[in-house]
């Protein structure tokens, strides 16, 4: 029978084994090469496939048995869960922000005037020394946080829009409804980065643990810039479904 759990060499000394291990055992229940109900290798057979010791290989199977992904029973081994918690999917329509689904809040974090960075001062056109708003907030999904968002506009924008609606509201309803503009180009970047401990933080989850990192730069159909954002979403829970249409 083949081995569904290929040999491992570690290529990136500065993150730990266990998280590797991790990771690489998660994308394989994800994929399905380790479907519901299929029992994973011996720890000693594990440790040796990745060439590492017993440790790592008990701090992974943990971490999955903590997701709801894997359990462990005395003396029968350790099993793929029937239910393996689904990944969230997130469609990057508009905002990378998700829908305003029932069930869905946001809890506002900070509201404040700050530097604009060289790279925002060019895309809002700024004079060197000039400000924008920085909104910090949660998106909920019940009331387990599901991302952590920065979102940056001019001053003049954030001046219209209500607190509340930074409570209920995704950015894209704010701009487009409060504020009463089109929506014309969308810029995203979306790359996979390593938790630092302020994103950490805020997910509740390890310090240099994966997470999707998505950038955008929203203009106005008028070429007007309006927004520019970043939002961390925990790697375990998320993927990014594109639809390409031809034109």
């Amino acid at each position: 029978m083949r081995n569904p759990i290929p040999e491992k060499h570690f290529g990136n000394p500065h993150i730990p084994y266990y998280y590797q291990i991790t990771n690489l055992l998660r994308r394989k229940i994800e994929l399905g090469e380790l479907p519901p109900g299929s029992k994973l290798p011996r720890e000693i057979d594990l440790a040796k496939t990745f060439g590492v010791s017993c440790v790592p290989i008990r701090q992974a199977l943990s971490l999955l048995s903590a997701d709801g992904l894997v359990l462990r029973q005395r003396g029968r081994g350790t099993f793929v869960t029937e239910n393996a918690r689904r990944l969230k999917t997130i469609r990057l329509t508009g905002i990378a922000e998700g829908s305003d689904l029932p069930g869905k809040a946001y809890r506002l974090l900070s509201v404040k005037d700050v530097p604009a960075s060289p790279q925002l001062i060019d895309f809002f056109g700024l004079s060197a020394g000039e400000t924008l708003t920085e909104i910090r907030r949660l998106p909920l999904m019940e009331k387990k946080p599901i991302s952590y968002a920065l979102h940056y506009l001019s001053a003049e924008s954030s001046r219209k829009i209500h607190r509340a609606d930074l409570q209920k509201r995704s950015m894209l309803d704010i701009i487009t409804k409060r504020l009463g503009l089109r929506l014309g180009k969308v810029h995203q970047t979306i790359e996979a980065k390593m938790a630092d401990s302020d994103v950490a933080a805020h997910l509740s989850i390890d310090v240099m643990s994966p997470v999707l990192y998505v950038e955008t730069f929203v203009r106005s159909e008028s070429e007007k810039p309006l927004e520019f954002s970043q939002i961390f979403y925990r790697g375990d829970e998320h993927k990014y479904i594109v639809e390409l249409v031809p034109e």
